[in-house]
């Protein structure tokens, strides 16, 4: 063991405060989660290095699952190496876990949790205190602890809690009725067993992503639960339009049942197709220039109005400095930009477009649609300058502007699911056994 004094800390505070004229007095430590622990500088008497040899963790053995009139009860045995003095353990859903990261992430959660401690192993304990949703996948945490009290190798186990049995059955028929450009259209008729269904639309193969980057925002453990919290809901038979969405584009409907127990069944999805605008002809497109707006405070803005001929089916506009412009692009590369990497602003009919910009400059508007084929038409330029004003502004050279999004989209979740992470054991989750 290697001890490194006070004396040192003391340098190495003379040292900074000779370099900012000021005297620090907390000694601050970050790990690489960027968790910070600090200390009183003249509270630490010293510090030193210690070395132990080996892994120190709690490893997870799952056992089984049964389900009670008393509640559900995981059967796991827990085993700590050599050198583990003690370890805490919790249970939580998996999408929660994976925003955890990797072990030095569990270990910070578990150890700021202030769950109990549990200093032996377990062969055969029985896991209480934590109502499961049958069908989602859970994960069983542990973090071990040296003899110097830290938090050392973290330990996972992924399950999913058994699906029950459902009451009746939950079966749901259903009817498209009408698909246009932007309006999809579906009847749903359920079976005797279904006491609820919800149903929402997502672009294809987009529902498990944002299951994953919300899921555990909101606190929803299953897809399930996010379709029944932002979807349609009906009881009976009903009908629903969706509106104003984009054409030519694959969608998929999450149709989630559940039972008289409010036990979700299998999920339904279905696949549609909207229209594609346009025609098998040239794909032409018209640029105007509009108002120049905004001021220092808030910003500056110009509107451009892009207008596809009736043979486009979709378009991708932008603006962008004319100087830099003419020092690093071409017609050619911005075709090519506008192709194969301006992915991500396609747009459908007339484009009313309002782009972050700058007083006094000189900018080139873009624009080029594809027909109903996907036959890229050819690339309409139009050249602007904006106004002076007696406001400094800060050119951004070289960018493509941004879009100054004018309106909130009306697919935000009710107010009442916005909430923080809620801890998955509730403080209740215990060990017992052997």
């Amino acid at each position: 063991m290697k001890k490194l004094f006070i004396t040192l800390i003391m340098a190495l505070v003379g040292t900074t405060a000779m370099m900012a004229q000021t005297n620090p007095n907390r000694v601050l430590i970050t790990d690489k989660t960027g968790t910070t622990k600090g200390f009183l500088a003249e509270r630490i008497d010293s510090m030193w290095f210690a070395q132990i040899e080996g892994r120190i963790a709690a490893e997870i053995e799952y056992l089984g699952f049964n389900t009670g009139d008393t509640g559900d009860t995981v059967k796991i045995a827990v085993t700590r190496t050599e050198g583990c003095q003690a370890f805490r353990i919790d249970c939580l859903p998996k999408n929660r876990a994976d925003m955890l990261g990797g072990e030095d992430g569990i270990a910070n959660y578990l150890d700021a949790s202030g769950s109990e401690y549990y200093w032996q192993d377990f062969t055969a304990a029985d896991m209480t205190g934590y109502e499961f949703t049958p069908g989602v996948e859970y994960s069983i945490v542990t973090v071990g602890y040296d003899k110097y009290g830290i938090a050392c190798g973290a330990e996972r186990y992924d399950f999913t809690a058994p699906n029950k049995e459902l009451v009746g059955d939950c079966s749901i028929a259903y009817t498209i009725d009408e698909v246009t450009d932007d309006i999809i259209t579906i009847s749903f008729d359920p079976a005797d067993g279904v006491a609820g269904y919800a149903a929402c639309l997502y672009q294809a193969g987009t529902a498990e992503d944002q299951f994953a980057m919300m899921g555990a925002m909101f606190g929803f453990t299953s897809l399930g639960e996010m379709v029944k919290a932002f979807g349609f809901n009906a009881t009976g038979a009903d009908t629903f339009t969706w509106n104003n969405n984009d054409p030519g584009t694959d969608y998929e409907i999450y149709v989630q049942a559940w039972d008289a127990n409010g036990t979700f069944a299998d999920m339904l999805i279905i696949p549609v197709t909207t229209k594609k605008l346009g025609g098998e002809g040239v794909s032409e497109m018209t640029i105007e220039v509009g108002d120049f707006g905004g001021d220092a405070t808030n910003g500056y803005y110009q509107i451009v109005t892009y207008t596809p001929n009736d043979q486009t089916s979709m378009h991708r506009d932008l603006i962008i400095d004319k100087e830099a412009f003419d020092k690093e692009w071409s017609e050619e590369k911005m075709i090519d930009f506008i192709k194969n990497e301006y992915t991500y602003d396609d747009q459908f009919g007339v484009d009313v477009a309002y782009w972050t910009a700058d007083p006094d400059t000189e900018y080139i508007a873009f624009s080029m649609g594809k027909n109903i084929n996907d036959e890229w038409g050819p690339l309409a330029r139009k050249e602007l300058k904006t106004p002076a004003t007696t406001a400094a502004a800060n050119k951004k050279a070289g960018k493509v502007p941004a879009r100054i999004i004018k309106q909130a989209t009306n697919g935000t979740a009710p107010a009442a699911l916005i909430k923080s992470l809620k801890k998955a054991a509730n403080g209740k989750l215990r060990l017992s056994g052997n």
